[in-house]
């Protein structure tokens, strides 16, 4: 008897078993050889045959009857360790293997008191339930862990028919009962040898060798005594080979639910090694992150310093009076729209981020720091509102979605014009992002927001999480974006937040509300 590894591979020509259920049974192997115990156990029964013909072993009823409970007792222990092995890696065979030495060990304790003609046909019968249900363990699929009641049932049935044959025909009759004896040995024998077929083509696991020894054992057990002749030594050698059978019938299913259990608690621990490490990488990951956020942090804050004393390097007094003015105006608004951008990324990668909560603000007073600075870049945009455009929401992720929006503009529509529209609709603010671009097949409108969704990837570089970020970000304030038709053929972005109560139709709840006054910077008139 000896673990290893033994490779599934089907021989050339042989048909592979259908697997059913979840496959669990992982590289667990408990092998015993086939082999050799049979050929072991057939050996004996010559030697006992050749050596003891007229009978001259004789053993007392008291031996018997312990030989017999030991036997039982194995195989009860055989068929528990059958199933808790089905239960754990769902191995059809453990299943009906159980129950078959289960009905067996249950046979032979219950007949142990009695003896004689009247009770060969009810041994007779466990024994031939127990062989079609090992029968089924050999022929069925190799792996089920989803048996259901009703199939068992069904094939228990079937036995039980069957099993009830040999009651009948026995009777009273020691000459029809020597008849069923060797009917049933010789049944055992050949299901023995079809097993050794069967796992010679492959088509069975190598760690079901057991079975082809035990089916040899009961073969015996019916035959042998029936060479002998003589009731004594008969009924010893009948004991011997159950005892055999039952023996091998508990190393192998104790030898395989061991290293079963033995495979499934090293995955185990190997798993919560990896779960532990995965654990740790994760949380340098997170320290990492937290450092790198904190540097950022520091940056943010030092750009948004020099920012916030930016002067002209230019005395004014050396200007033109016309050009002076215009060009105070120019730095002072793009000086107040790049520390409102700053501070809206300080928050951004804030280290302890407090939740921004929804208030009420101007749609103008929060965008237009992000168009001037795409402004700055070159690209021309143009903004108005329609009617007043005070909204609730959170004004820095309206900026971040905007940008993102601008940013697509100027990505797949290079050197086109953007048009940027808020207007009042209903209780809604709608912020209309329109392009010249090729635009936007409308069979795509829905995908865009998928996250990793791209048109075109070739296009130009990009991830396709923004549109996906975008959209989350606006629902999450009660709001919504989608694309629809634009009349200038490009692409055209809608983003609805909803208005500010001031707004709404209930005068009450709009002299209620309070709101604190915008950051105020010089505008540009819109392009």
């Amino acid at each position: 008897m000896h673990a290893r590894h033994e490779s599934r591979e089907p021989l050339p020509g042989s048909t592979p078993r259908p697997y059913r259920g979840p496959d669990r049974r992982g590289v667990a192997r408990f092998v015993v050889p086939a082999a050799l115990p049979s050929a072991i156990l057939v050996l004996v029964a010559a030697g006992w045959l050749l050596l003891d013909p007229r009978g001259r072993v004789s053993v007392s009823p008291a031996t018997l009857k312990e030989i017999g409970a030991v036997a039982s007792t194995l195989s009860f222990m055989a068929g528990i360790a059958c199933l808790l092995r089905w239960r754990l890696d769902g191995i059809a065979r453990g299943w009906w293997c159980g129950w078959a030495l289960l009905v067996i060990g249950t046979g032979q304790l219950v007949l142990q008191p009695s003896s004689g003609t009247d009770t060969i046909g009810i041994e007779l019968a466990t024994v031939v339930l127990g062989m079609i249900l090992i029968t089924r363990a050999i022929f069925g699929p190799e792996v089920d862990a989803t048996i259901r009641v009703t199939s068992t049932l069904s094939i228990v049935a079937i036995g039980v028919s069957l099993a009830m044959v040999p009651i009948f025909y026995v009777g009273q009759s020691p000459a029809r009962a020597r008849i069923a004896l060797g009917i049933v040995g010789a049944g055992w024998i050949v299901i023995a040898a079809l097993a050794a077929i069967g796992q010679r083509r492959g088509r069975h696991d190598i760690e079901a060798g057991w079975i082809i020894p035990l089916a040899v054992a009961f073969g015996l057990a019916e035959l042998v005594p029936l060479g002998i002749g003589h009731a004594s030594p008969g009924a010893l050698a009948d004991r011997w080979f159950e005892l055999s059978a039952t023996g091998l019938a508990c190393v192998g299913a104790l030898g395989g639910l061991v290293r079963a259990a033995v495979h499934h608690r090293t995955r185990a621990l190997r798993e919560q090694v990896e779960r532990e490490r995965e654990n740790a990488n994760h949380q340098r990951v997170e320290e990492s992150f937290a450092d790198r956020l904190h540097e950022m942090r520091s940056t943010v804050v030092a750009i948004e310093g020099g920012v916030a004393t930016w002067a002209p390097t230019v005395p004014v007094a050396e200007r033109a009076a016309d050009s002076d003015a215009e060009n105070e105006t120019a730095e002072s608004t793009l000086r107040a729209a790049l520390i409102a951008e700053i501070r809206r990324l300080r928050t951004l990668v804030n280290e302890s981020p407090v939740a921004v909560g929804v208030e009420a603000f101007d749609v103008e007073t929060a965008l237009m720091p992000t168009i001037e600075l795409h402004r700055a870049t070159g690209q021309i945009i143009t903004f108005r509102t329609e009617g007043s455009t005070r909204a609730l929401g959170r004004p820095g992720e309206i900026a971040q979605v905007l940008e993102g929006l601008l940013a697509n503009a100027m990505k797949y529509a290079p050197g086109s014009a953007v048009a940027v529209i808020a207007r009042h609709e209903l209780d809604e603010i709608a912020i209309r992002v329109e392009d010249t671009g090729s635009g936007i097949d409308p069979e795509h409108w829905d995908h865009v927001f998928e996250r990793g969704f791209r048109v075109d990837p070739s296009a130009a570089p990009g991830d396709g999480l923004g549109l996906a970020v975008a959209r989350k970000l606006v629902r999450s304030q009660d709001g919504d974006l989608w694309v629809e038709e634009c009349l200038t053929g490009g692409t055209a972005f809608v983003m609805s937040i909803p208005a500010a109560p001031a707004l709404r139709i209930v005068p009450g709840e709009a002299e209620a509300i309070t709101v604190k006054p915008p950051e105020t910077f010089p505008m540009r008139e819109a392009r």
